[in-house]
């Protein structure tokens, strides 16, 4: 089956095409054929770590000599027929509809706020000098290790950079392995690694958040804690494990991803509660965590609510702002997949997703402006 015949009446200026080839080659073959020749101002790529993604990109390369290519490893993959599984996407940005300027953050070993805000802030001067008045609307997407540890401090100084250009992303993920995670930049992989665009479209955009979880009474100070590792100790002055799992009136062998995807913690303050979620739990009852933490820091115990009833919430009111979109570039938290997988809602949320032309892949963590999030499906809605 042709994807791109199931997009062509929505979508106009975005090619959009998937394999479900183990062939790294063959894959390619399939997504050129789905795509079509463009021409292109770029190509996103998304990619299941089971996919011989070398082959992958290196043949994509060679049909596409004129055209760069971006992209990442997933934790699984959305693509017009809904949520997938070992899928490579691919989306064709065409180029008289859209224009990209591309920074790169090859080593984040080295990372520095300032060098990598003045880098952003240069590029922005550049392309805001260079745009053309035919492209009126601007956003700009982040990739990113997903195993960096790094997400808080590069979306900072890139959302100051950035200054009013609005910023969505996702962390690259590997399955449910947490390994190794890849990132394309021109074509090549790297790891420890992101890459910014600044995109122009002729497309009205919509930049979107929905969450769907509700803090509780219950709270957890973090009195024991390595920030540098993302990992806490003690919560209350108790090890973290039995702390929270005393919370729950459960054992702490019990305790798993299922667990903490279904009860998150989050952080609140200015009237909003971000969630920063537990990866895992290590041997000695600490728990690692996807986003930063910090001694001190005021968890509080949150619920689960009802992802779907709150995904239609956000579809319409996309829709209100602009209208039915072309396309939506998601980005969905790895633990609502768990989540959904639990309570038997990942049908109808693949439904929701096929029905509102979702593409995208599901993250180790999200992007919106000037937060890194866990536990959110974001992204951005492109107009007609």
């Amino acid at each position: 089956m042709s994807v791109t015949q199931l997009c062509e009446p929505h979508s106009k200026s975005i090619k959009v095409a998937a394999s479900y080839c183990s062939s790294g080659q063959e894959a390619a073959h399939e997504l050129s054929s789905q795509l079509g020749q463009g021409p292109f101002a770029f190509i996103l790529v998304f990619f299941s770590q089971k996919l011989s993604s070398i082959s992958l990109i290196h043949n994509l390369m060679d049909m596409f000599p004129d055209t760069p290519v971006y992209g990442c490893s997933t934790a699984g993959e959305m693509t017009l027929d809904g949520i997938s599984d070992e899928a490579v996407v691919g989306l064709g940005f065409l180029k008289n509809e859209f224009g990209v300027e591309t920074v790169f953050f090859p080593d984040l070993d080295e990372f520095s706020f300032r060098d990598s805000q003045s880098k952003v802030h240069k590029a922005v001067h550049y392309f805001q000098n260079s745009r053309s008045t035919l492209k009126p609307h601007c956003f700009a997407l982040m990739m990113v290790d997903g195993l960096c540890f790094k997400e808080e401090q590069l979306v900072s100084a890139f959302n100051s950079g950035l200054r009013d250009i609005p910023l969505v992303g996702g962390s690259a993920g590997d399955g449910r392995n947490f390994k190794e995670t890849k990132i394309v930049y021109n074509g090549q992989f790297y790891q420890n690694a992101a890459i910014l665009l600044l995109i122009e479209s002729r497309c009205p955009v919509h930049i979107f958040k929905s969450d769907s979880f509700t803090p509780t009474d219950i709270k957890f100070v973090v009195t024991k804690a390595d920030p540098e590792n993302r990992i806490v100790y003690e919560l209350n002055a108790m090890p973290a494990a039995t702390a929270y799992a005393n919370a729950l009136g459960m054992r702490e062998e019990d305790l798993n991803e299922m667990t903490f995807a279904s009860h998150p913690l989050c952080v609140c303050f200015g009237g909003d509660c971000y969630v920063r979620s537990i990866q895992d739990i290590l041997e000695n009852g600490a728990f690692n965590f996807y986003c930063a933490i910090d001694e001190g820091i005021v968890f509080t115990l949150s619920d689960i609510d009802d992802m779907v009833d709150s995904i239609e919430k956000t579809f319409a009111s996309i829709r209100e702002d602009l209208g039915p979109p072309q396309l939506i570039l998601g980005f969905d938290c790895v633990e609502r997949r768990i989540i959904s997988e639990i309570n038997q809602s990942k049908g109808q949320i693949s439904q929701l997703f096929k029905d509102n032309h979702v593409i995208g892949f599901n993250t180790y963590g999200e992007q919106v402006r000037s937060m890194h999030l866990n536990l959110t499906f974001s992204g951005i809605a492109i107009g007609q």
